[in-house]
């Protein structure tokens, strides 16, 4: 009996023994660091979708040009010929047609406004002339020009009408309509619109 007692005791110690390792801080560490790597695998994850968010802001600034904001007053414009050139006040107070806006020697674009009481839109340049910014003109029997700002004058007063696309439009008063004369490039002015010389395309800039 008694040899019996000796031989069970080591075998109690050993069992002890294995059941305090399994509770070691070695396995708790494993535990801890496969928690920790989970995290890394979820908060990745939603990067490679667009939220509905990024989605919507994506297709504000088309919905917004199909709108007519371009035409609202708030925007500054670019005016691009069919040709590529662009509508741009000169240093000598003109209106001419210029390959790139942004060399040209005054700022290039334009403010399209309803005028105040009336229908029909004035073009009015970013640039200032003696702290006042100039109107568009196309007067009877004259060549494009620029004057003093006045929503009283017919000869600044236009019909913007978009053509295949919003950003496309037609620019014209009782005048005619503002184009590109085909042999020389300057602007011209056509009697009716029908002439692709006529299309002109609005840009945000």
């Amino acid at each position: 009996m008694r040899t019996t007692s000796r031989a069970l005791l080591p075998i109690s110690l050993l069992g002890v023994a294995l059941a305090l390792a399994g509770c070691s801080p070695a396995a708790d560490g494993d535990s801890s660091s496969s928690a920790s790597s989970s995290p890394t695998s979820e908060t990745t994850a939603p990067t490679s979708e667009p939220t509905e968010e990024d989605t919507a802001a994506t297709s504000e600034p088309t919905e917004d040009a199909a709108g007519g904001t371009l035409l609202d007053g708030s925007q500054e414009v670019e005016i691009e010929s069919y040709a590529g050139t662009y509508l741009a006040p000169t240093v000598e107070g003109g209106v001419a047609l210029v390959e790139d806006p942004a060399a040209n020697d005054v700022p290039a674009q334009w403010i399209i406004g309803p005028v105040e009481g009336g229908d029909g839109y004035q073009l009015t340049t970013v640039a200032l002339t003696d702290g006042e910014p100039s109107c568009l003109t196309l007067a009877d029997g004259a060549d494009p020009s620029l004057g003093s700002c006045d929503p009283a004058d017919a000869s600044q007063v236009f019909s913007v009408a978009t053509l295949d696309s919003p950003e496309q439009v037609s620019i014209s008063n009782e005048a005619g309509t503002l184009a590109v004369d085909a042999e020389s490039g300057s602007l011209t002015v056509h009697p009716d619109g029908a002439e692709v010389s006529s299309t002109f395309t609005l840009a945000a800039s």
